[in-house]
């Protein structure tokens, strides 16, 4: 495959890893390069398999259930090389072409060999393609820069419609593959099932942390939780946002693990790494195990609301000041006199740039005082102190932006906590824009612009809003005990409601 131009935010690495693989040509020029759009060549059409048909196969005929996790690899591509090897086969390459609007394109090509899950493949003369405008030479540029090896789940074995088939029988009696054209169908379906037992396997059982498994135990209780778990998410039983928030953790995981392995062949390189070069490595190394740590305790649960499906808040309270001040955080770009004339002369104050730098130095009874404009939400998933953090002037003005792909955007989990004269927008956080995690909240005159769940409250928490209004919202306020007072509610949905005693207006 060619090189891909490296992801500059985790944003935009995640729309690369989710993205779907339209082929478009509205942007490339017309050339004259030869090429014969695809004929009568259609894929090999496949059962679809229930669960328990799956697990089978995985046991009998891939025999990956009794491998420990750390062999299930290994069995895999001997899996492939046993029934593929030194046959030759017609496939549709669906690569990536590395035109100016990278892209994926379907090729046919002739595969000549498998060895692991590399495919040694030849391309068919004349070029066969879905696109008539891509060039043939481009084609044989990127093949040979990869050395006509390609990955066997960009493989899509064909049936193509032979009509000299007699001729072929009459030269030489063997058809595709080296048998009769009256096996040949048999041959390609079985093919075509091999390859696609193993793209199922590399696509949704597969994950990289089973290669450093090393326990005694047989790799079946994996491949059953992980079958069990596909066939959750395809048929519904799997609420759709604990799905998205799922796949946005396993593209995080995978971006991260990317960026691990690009950070640690880099400082390798250049010899020795610095003190400051190995501590960011262990970051970088503890972010990741974490990250497949959550995962592997999400496929256990299979997704289950309740139970531990989310990072907890991993930051401890701080408690008072061993001096028993208190401190003023002034959260703006540029502090003017005019600021500071509310304050009183013997008033300890701190200025911050940003609202997480406030709450990094925060302890408990401070106050943080933010001005009017557009800050990031970085710090406030982890609201650990009882402290009050207030806006200064317009409600409007004061604008707290949700990290997009985070599961959380505001929680608390302190004794107590006032939020008052802020606007809160929400960017796609499964776990809401507010979750009161354990202790109180108190919310004033705040708006809640919601983009999917709105508050949560959990087992033991309680939360107070008083004049707040909360938009947008998909799933309503829903938890435990709740005590609102005048509260705009538009567009929400509220569940949970205890008859007689659990909202109040």
């Amino acid at each position: 495959m060619a090189a891909k131009v490296e992801p500059k935010t985790l944003e935009e690495a995640i729309e690369e890893i989710n993205l779907d693989e339209v082929p478009s040509t509205s942007s490339h020029p017309p050339h004259t390069s030869s090429c014969t759009v695809i004929p009568t060549v259609s894929l090999v059409t496949l059962p679809k398999f229930s669960c328990q048909e799956r697990y089978d196969i995985y046991c009998k005929e891939v025999k990956i259930a009794a491998c420990r996790p750390s062999q299930v690899l290994h069995r895999v591509h001997l899996y492939l090389e046993e029934n593929l090897a030194n046959k030759h086969w017609m496939a549709m390459w669906r690569g990536p072409y590395g035109g100016d609007f990278p892209r994926t394109v379907d090729i046919l090509v002739k595969v000549e060999d498998v060895c692991g899950d590399q495919a040694q493949v030849s391309l068919v003369d004349p070029l066969v393609c879905n696109e008539a405008t891509v060039p043939r030479e481009v084609v044989d540029a990127q093949l040979r820069e990869l050395e006509y090896t390609l990955d066997i789940t960009e493989l899509f074995p064909v049936d193509i419609d032979h009509d000299d088939d007699d001729s072929s029988e009459e030269e030489g009696g063997e058809g595709v593959g080296g048998v009769g054209s009256n096996e040949r169908v048999k041959e390609q379906e079985r093919i075509a099932q091999i390859v696609h037992h193993a793209r199922f396997y590399f696509e949704n059982l597969r994950r990289d942390w089973d290669d450093e498994d090393e326990g005694e135990h047989s790799f079946d209780a994996y491949l059953r939780a992980r079958l069990q778990l596909y066939y959750d998410v395809i048929t519904g039983l799997v609420p759709a946002p604990l799905v998205q928030r799922y796949d946005r953790t396993m593209a995080k995981y995978l971006v991260r693990r990317r960026e691990l392995l690009d950070y640690q062949a880099r400082i390798q390189s250049e010899g020795e790494p610095t003190n400051s070069e190995a501590v960011e490595c262990w970051r970088k190394y503890y972010e990741v195990l974490m990250l497949s740590g959550l995962l592997q305790i999400w496929e256990t649960l299979q997704l289950r609301t309740e139970g531990p499906c989310f990072p907890r808040v991993l930051r401890r309270t701080k408690g008072p000041r061993a001096d028993g001040y208190t401190v003023t955080h002034i959260v703006v770009d540029k502090l003017t006199p005019a600021m500071l004339r509310s304050f009183h002369d013997d008033a300890v104050m701190q200025q911050h740039k940003t609202p997480q730098s406030a709450l990094q130095q925060c302890y408990e009874g401070d106050i943080i005082l933010i001005f009017p404009g557009t800050y990031s939400g970085e710090g406030f998933h982890e609201l650990t102190e009882s402290i009050t953090i207030k806006g200064e002037g317009e409600r409007d003005d004061i604008i707290i932006e949700a990290i997009p792909y985070d599961d959380l955007f505001v929680n608390v989990s302190s004794a107590d906590v006032t939020i008052e004269n802020i606007t809160f927008n929400q960017a796609d956080n499964t776990e809401g824009i507010l979750r009161v995690e354990s202790g109180h909240a108190r919310l004033v005159n705040c708006l809640l612009r919601c983009d999917g769940t709105g508050v949560t409250v959990r087992e033991g928490a309680s939360i107070t809003m008083r004049g707040c209004t909360i938009t947008g919202a998909k799933v309503g306020i829903y938890g435990c005990t709740i005590t609102v007072a005048k509260v705009g509610i538009y567009g929400c949905t509220i569940t949970g409601a205890k008859v007689g005693g659990w909202l109040y207006i």
